[in-house]
């Protein structure tokens, strides 16, 4: 910008004959307002060339503004892999996270254990070993067994005399010889004795002894501890010679068929949850088979139960899985055709002028690849479905450059 300096000439007034103190005012006055203008240049100055800034910034802005469509050559788009397409109509829908673990039904959990106290002598299987029903997990010797063994054959003896006494004071009664008294007593000390003696055979049934099978005066000094139900050994608590109590659990046996997963549903997410639903999750899927009536303030959740189809998991497996809520109809892209800038989205359209220009859409789930989307309006133009990523960044070529 040219700047001309300007000169003011003044002419100096004359003063009058009488050189008095008001012309020495006038001349002093005229100095001033010169002054004043001088020292206002500079800022009139600064003022232009910011002016002048600010008209240059405008007009670069101007020249730096995003494109809005882009014109391809063949081999272009050739590079670019640009292939073409429309939305197509799928079955999408809410997906639900449902975390939760694999259950063992109870009937097909098992604890084994000895009511007696004793000593393990034998360990026939490991952890995660597979049982049938009846096979021998260990051996265990027992002096309470032996005890058992031995009042039972006390009892049947004393139960044998008993009977044969109560016969002779019958006998002994009906000849009118014998006191009704002793055939009471004969009687009573037989019916004391046969109940003794079912009880100790319920006893060693308890066990695992078949009292029919001992041969009499017969003692077993040990017994097998046998799986009560076909499974996978869970977990041992036993080691050879380890003096055990009454009662103490030794293996767990748990049967896998029947499993099912307990998942806990968020209040919110309660009313989408129906029965017969389906959840997938990583290797399987199960189906809804029912609710918990309980509510748990704690963690505002309710327990929702699942059938496995044909998955084989563990008890106590966690699962993490998705229900599908809401199932619907809808348009649907490949996720390759939409690009995403911050929270809005878009895609490309090629126009009949071979022109690419991108379109706003809404977005909704996602699954199996493929986005549901919706338009404002439909464009008539065919979709890129490959390659809008490569057309965005030429789009956008060069901006952050400029700026």
């Amino acid at each position: 910008m040219k700047i001309t300096n300007t000169f003011i000439k003044t002419q100096k007034p004359a003063l009058s004959p009488c050189k008095g103190q008001k012309c020495m005012n006038e001349h002093k006055a005229g100095t001033v307002d010169m002054t004043k203008i001088m020292a206002f240049l500079p800022f009139a100055l600064c003022f232009l060339l910011i002016s002048c800034n600010k008209t240059e910034t405008a007009q670069t802005e101007e020249t730096t503004a995003a494109p809005t469509e882009l014109k391809l050559t063949a081999e272009q788009e050739k590079n670019f892999g640009i292939t073409l397409g429309s939305p197509e109509t799928r079955t999408v829908y809410d997906a639900i996270v449902l975390n939760g673990v694999v259950e063992a039904p109870p009937q097909q959990t098992a604890s084994v254990s000895f009511p007696l106290t004793g000593i393990v002598r034998n360990i026939n299987v490991l952890a995660g070993s597979q049982v049938s029903r009846g096979s021998t997990l260990a051996t265990v010797e027992s002096l309470e067994l032996i005890q058992l063994q031995e009042d039972y054959w006390k009892t049947v003896g004393q139960l044998t005399f008993a009977e044969q006494e109560r016969q002779r004071q019958t006998t002994l009664t009906q000849e009118d010889v014998g006191a009704k008294r002793k055939l009471q007593q004969a009687e009573s000390d037989a019916r004391v004795l046969e109940a003794g003696k079912q009880g100790l055979e319920a006893k060693l049934q308890v066990i695992g002894i078949d009292p029919k099978s001992l041969k009499i005066n017969q003692i077993v000094r040990t017994i097998a501890l046998r799986a009560p139900i076909a499974g996978v050994v869970k977990m041992t608590h036993a080691t050879i010679g380890k003096s055990i109590t009454a009662g103490e659990a030794l293996f767990e046996v748990v049967n896998q068929t029947g499993a099912r997963l307990v998942l806990k549903v968020f209040e919110k997410d309660l009313p989408q949850i129906k029965v017969g639903q389906k959840i997938v999750f990583p290797g399987g899927s199960a189906t809804i088979t029912g609710l918990s009536s309980n509510f748990d303030p704690t963690s505002r959740t309710v327990d929702a139960y699942a059938r496995l189809n044909g998955t084989r998991l563990l008890a106590g497996q966690y699962i993490n899985g998705k229900l599908e809520a809401s199932p619907r109809q809808a348009e649907t892209l490949p996720e390759t055709a939409v690009v995403r800038t911050g929270e809005a989205a878009h895609v490309f359209i090629k126009t009949p002028q071979g022109i690419y220009q991108p379109v706003e859409i809404k977005t909704g789930v996602t699954q199996d690849g493929f986005i549901e989307v919706r338009f404002t309006k439909k464009p008539s133009a065919p979709i890129v479905i490959t390659g809008a990523q490569t057309l965005q960044a030429e789009l956008t070529k060069g901006l952050g450059e400029e700026e």
